[in-house]
């Protein structure tokens, strides 16, 4: 599960906000406030996931 998030943190920020939505349709009661820090914290986490998969290596030294 962890590679996957690795490989597509896209999805499952998707994944997070329809659960959201969906939770929020079926009554729970949190303000709006809280509602874009759950986003905001997660859009955070992910957008580090999504450096650590798309920023370049260092060459690696030759063998000797």
């Amino acid at each position: 599960m962890l590679e996957f998030i690795k490989r597509e943190p896209a999805v499952l920020l998707g994944l997070v906000q329809a659960v959201l939505a969906l939770v929020l349709s079926f009554g729970l009661h949190i303000t709006e406030e809280q509602m874009g820090a759950i986003l905001a914290v997660t859009a955070f986490v992910l957008a580090i996931v999504t450096r650590q998969a798309v920023t370049p290596l260092p060459p690696k030294a030759p063998a000797k």
